[in-house]
């Protein structure tokens, strides 16, 4: 005798069949899906925004000399720079000098009063420098920070060639003149945090022809060009907001 599940199996055998008709005629004239490609209509290569290139660049910095053996020199001024090409620009600064003497300064003081109490410790400094310079950056790009904020930077070459003031006590002004050439070679980095805000670091080298200081005896040697190290750090804006996609 047949079982009842056996029968109920044989009536639904034939709606079984014709499912399973149905669902391989379905499968055979659906095509493929696949994911849609976010770049699929896209052109092939895409402009990059330009930060630099057609605009201008106004800046706050702050320079300090280093390695001064008898004055350190604070210059803080303003930057000026037009960005010719992404790579490429020209511009000029003016920096005002602000002396402060080191502790080899009064060291020397204190050691040449012992047998001449009346030496006067003179070192020169800077005044004033007003230079202009051309700008490389053969490297630019673009790294995310902190895991979400984008920056662009660029990693960048300058020439620079301008005019040092210079001033110190009565025998060195004597010795050199007021005024000296300051032909200088660096380079740095430029971070941008925004379309328009900019943190520049340079590090560069200017040759000035200034006396350092009087010797133990009070007198000024002849001036010579001496090396004069400049560190550099300072804010800047980018003018106009907007950015253009290179060509």
């Amino acid at each position: 005798m047949m079982q009842p599940g056996h029968t109920i199996a044989r009536k639904l055998l034939p709606f079984f069949g014709v499912a399973l008709a149905m669902l391989s005629a379905t499968t055979a004239l659906t095509p493929l899906a696949h994911a849609d490609d976010v770049l699929e209509n896209a052109p092939v290569t895409r402009r990059a925004l330009q930060y630099r290139a057609g605009r201008q660049e106004l800046g706050l910095i702050f320079n300090a000399t280093l390695g001064d053996p008898y004055t350190r020199n604070l210059l803080p001024g303003i930057r000026y720079d037009y960005h010719v090409l992404e790579w490429l620009s020209v511009g000029a600064d003016l920096m005002y000098g602000i002396p402060v003497v080191t502790s080899t300064a009064d060291q020397v003081l204190a050691k040449v009063r012992v047998s001449n109490p009346s030496f006067a410790m003179e070192p020169s400094s800077i005044s004033y420098m007003a230079t202009a310079h051309v700008q490389a950056a053969p490297l630019v790009g673009k790294f995310v920070a902190f895991g979400s904020l984008p920056i662009q930077f660029d990693l960048h070459a300058t020439l620079s060639f301008g005019i040092a003031g210079l001033t110190g006590g009565p025998a060195i002004n004597t010795a050199q003149t007021s005024a000296t050439i300051a032909p200088g070679i660096g380079g740095g980095f430029r971070l941008f945090f925004s379309k328009f805000l900019a943190l520049n670091v340079d590090l560069a080298d200017v040759y000035m022809k200034r006396t350092l200081a009087v010797t133990r005896f009070g007198q000024a040697p002849d001036p010579i060009f001496s090396s004069n190290l400049l560190f550099s750090g300072g804010i800047s804006f980018f003018l106009p907001p907007n950015l253009k996609r290179a060509d």
